[in-house]
């Protein structure tokens, strides 16, 4: 009956569906667009230097990680599995001896987790936490949500918790390609002072693509530190 007297047609529904599916996807699959949630995914002005990220450790592939890092005098940042803390406490305690940041990934990384209710995102997040602080001593207030999702939920649930929530802004897709080669390429194309790098520290191949990026930053001088200082978190 509306669409009789106002003129609506099918098409206005149809277009204005398919808009805020859109805004829905980009709002929860694209942190930098701080829809849900304020996301930091890139630093103003950051001169010469660069923030390497790894997701979804700590792992035995971690050990190399840490030995590449220490032999470029590289500082990285690594954003914790809950349950996988609890399998290699002696990692995560070598991440922050040796000078490196840690974050929370969630307990589970569950692949529904961006459908999880806020208590029980808050729940995982608080688990981490806690697992991160009886392994190293220290507290946490970085989050990064597992597959850089974001929505209502995950939202209030860093709030809640008191939690930056960390994002990246050059994405090196190493999780789907099976060629080392092509990820390097790909990054080294990318790579300018301020890129925040994702890379997972439990593929066999990143510690080769590490050393890679962290050959090509020391050709263009720039420096290699954890969010902390590329954010000037105080």
């Amino acid at each position: 009956m509306l669409d009789y007297f106002i003129g609506v047609t099918w098409v206005f529904y149809a277009v204005s569906t398919l808009t805020f599916l859109v805004f829905l996807v980009l709002g929860s699959s694209v942190m930098k667009y701080n829809i849900f949630l304020k996301a930091y995914t890139s630093p103003g002005n950051a001169e010469n230097k660069i923030a390497i990220t790894f997701d979804d450790g700590p792992h035995l592939f971690t050990e190399s990680i840490l030995g590449v890092l220490r032999e470029y005098k590289a500082k990285a940042s690594f954003f914790l599995i809950g349950k996988s803390i609890e399998e290699n406490p002696e990692i995560v305690r070598r991440i922050v001896d040796e000078g490196h940041t840690v974050g929370n990934h969630s307990y589970s990384h569950h692949k529904l987790f961006p459908l999880f209710s806020k208590k029980d995102i808050a729940y995982e997040i608080e688990k981490t936490n806690e697992l991160i602080k009886n392994s190293t001593g220290k507290n946490i207030n970085y989050f990064r949500p597992p597959y850089g999702v974001t929505n209502p939920a995950i939202a209030a649930a860093v709030k809640a918790t008191q939690m930056k929530a960390i994002g990246w802004s050059l994405r090196s897709f190493d999780t789907m390609s099976t060629s080392p080669e092509k990820v390097i390429k790909k990054v080294i194309a990318q790579l300018k002072p301020g890129s925040v790098v994702l890379l997972h520290d439990n593929r066999e191949k990143t510690p080769q693509i590490l050393e890679a990026i962290l050959l090509y930053a020391k050709e263009k001088n720039y420096e290699c530190v954890t969010i902390d200082e590329i954010f000037k978190f105080d």
